[in-house]
C-alpha cells in the first residue's frame, strides 16, 4: 500500500501496520522508515474507545471509575496484537535513527523510553538533556523537532499497547485479593511492569504479548507483596545475599542449615549468612482472621498455653507444618512444581518454562500440574488456614 502523498504530511498508523509481515519484516522496516523520513511524514493515530451500553452510571469509586475506563478500551485478537507489536517496533527503529541524526552517545540510542527517565539528571560538558537522552548543546532546531516528534510517536503507540492490556492486571489480580497490600498499590506496581514487558518483548518469538507480559504482571505482584507485606523493609544487601543462599538452597537442600558450607557456595561471609538465615521470614498476626465467618483467628490454631511465650517460633512451625500436610497429598512431582514455581522450602521461584526443562515436559505440562495440584490442595482439609497465606 503506498504512503499518503507529502501535502498530507501524515501517515496513519493502521495504514502502516497493513504494510507489515513477520517474515518480510527486517527488510521492510528500513525501506519504510527512509520513505516516511523522505517525505518528512508523521505519524497519525486513531485510537478508538468502546461506547458504554446506555444508562450505565459513572462510578462514585476511585477504583471503580478506573475500572469502567479500562473496560472501554478494546482488546486485540492475535493478529491485530502481532500487528500492532510490528508498528512499536517500527517506530522504536525510527526514534533510535532519529536520535543518532542528533549526535546521541551509543548508550542512549539504545535506552528505552520509561523505563529509566532519571538515568541521566546532569549532561556532560558540551551536552544537554533532550528527549531523555544528551545531545550535543546548539542542536539544529529542526534535529531537535524531529527527535521529538519521533519520542512522542513512539511513546504514544507504547502507552496505548499496554492501555490495552490492564484488562490482564484485573484478571490477574483476583489471586491476590486476600494479602496485606492495597488493590491500588498491586496495580500500580503491575502497570509499571507493563514498560518492561513492552520494552523486552519480541513478536518474533511467536508468542502473544499478553502471554509475555502476564508473566511480568505477576512477578510485580509478587514483588510489591514481598516488598511491602514485611514488618521491617530488607537492605538491598541483604536481599541479594537471600537470593544467592535460597539458590544454593534450591540445588542442596541439606545445606540449609550448614553456615560454612553455605558462605563458601556463595562467597558470602558467614556473619551475614546467619543474619539471613534468621531474618529471612515473614510475620502474621496471632489475632489475624483465618475464617470470617466462624470468627477463627490464627491464634486458635496453636494448643497449650506456653505458646505465647515464643509466638514467632510456634506460628511459624504450625504454618510450615499445615503446609506440608497438604503437599503429602500430591505426587512427587507436583510437588516439585510447587516448589520451584513458587519458591517452597528456600527454592528460587520459577518461571513456567524453567521448571519444564528441568522436568524434561513441555511448558503447557508443568501449567496442568501446577493446576492439578492447586487443585488438590484446595480441596484438602488445610486449604481455609493455607488460603490466608496464599
Amino acid at each position: 500500500m503506498p504512503l499518503p502523498n507529502t501535502l498530507d504530511k501524515e501517515a496513519p498508523f493502521d495504514e502502516l501496520l497493513t504494510e507489515l509481515d513477520v517474515e518480510q519484516f527486517d527488510l521492510q522496516v528500513k525501506r519504510i522508515i527512509r520513505r516516511l523520513d523522505r517525505r518528512n511524514l508523521s505519524i497519525q493515530f486513531c485510537f478508538k474507545r468502546i461506547d458504554p451500553p446506555g444508562g450505565t452510571k459513572l462510578s462514585s469509586n476511585l477504583m471503580g471509575f478506573y475500572r469502567q475506563e479500562v473496560q472501554r478500551i478494546p482488546s486485540m485478537s492475535r493478529q491485530e496484537e502481532t500487528q500492532f507489536c510490528m508498528g512499536i517496533e517500527l517506530l522504536w527503529q525510527r526514534l533510535k535513527a532519529a536520535r543518532r541524526a542528533a549526535g546521541f552517545r551509543k548508550e542512549d540510542i539504545e535506552k528505552f523510553p520509561g523505563t529509566n527517565d532519571l538515568g541521566c539528571l546532569v549532561c556532560p560538558d558540551g551536552r544537554e538533556r533532550v528527549c531523555q537522552g544528551c545531545a550535543p548543546r546548539g542542536l539544529d532546531p529542526a534535529l531537535r523537532r524531529r527527535l521529538r516528534a519521533r519520542h512522542h510517536e513512539f511513546e504514544f503507540a507504547r502507552n496505548e499497547l499496554i492501555a490495552r492490556n490492564l484488562h490482564l492486571v484485573f484478571r490477574l489480580l483476583n489471586r491476590y485479593r486476600k494479602v496485606a497490600v492495597s488493590e491500588e498499590d498491586l496495580i500500580q506496581e503491575a502497570n509499571f511492569s507493563m514498560f518492561k514487558a513492552v520494552e523486552g518483548f519480541d513478536f518474533r518469538r511467536g508468542i502473544r504479548f499478553k502471554t509475555y507480559a502476564g508473566y511480568w504482571v505477576n512477578q510485580a505482584f509478587l514483588n510489591a507483596i514481598y516488598n511491602q507485606s514485611r514488618v521491617v523493609r530488607v537492605p538491598a544487601y541483604i536481599q541479594k545475599a537471600m537470593k544467592k543462599i535460597n539458590d544454593v538452597v534450591g540445588e542442596s537442600e541439606g545445606l540449609l542449615f550448614d553456615v560454612p558450607k553455605l558462605s563458601k557456595k556463595t562467597g558470602v561471609k558467614e556473619d551475614l549468612v546467619r543474619s539471613v538465615l534468621v531474618g529471612n521470614r515473614f510475620t502474621h498476626s496471632l489475632d489475624g482472621m483465618i475464617d470470617a465467618e466462624r470468627g477463627a483467628k490464627l491464634m486458635d490454631l496453636f494448643s497449650g498455653q506456653n505458646i505465647s511465650a515464643n509466638p514467632e517460633f510456634g506460628e511459624f512451625y504450625a504454618l510450615e507444618g499445615h503446609l506440608n500436610v497438604a503437599l503429602d497429598r500430591l505426587t512427587s512431582r507436583e510437588r516439585f512444581v510447587l516448589k520451584h514455581r513458587f519458591g517452597l522450602h528456600g527454592a528460587e521461584p520459577k518461571t513456567l518454562s524453567d521448571v519444564g526443562k528441568r522436568l524434561g515436559v513441555s511448558l503447557e505440562r508443568v501449567r496442568q500440574l501446577q493446576k492439578i495440584a492447586l487443585g488438590k490442595i484446595r480441596e484438602g482439609s488445610t486449604a481455609p488456614i493455607l488460603e490466608q497465606f496464599a
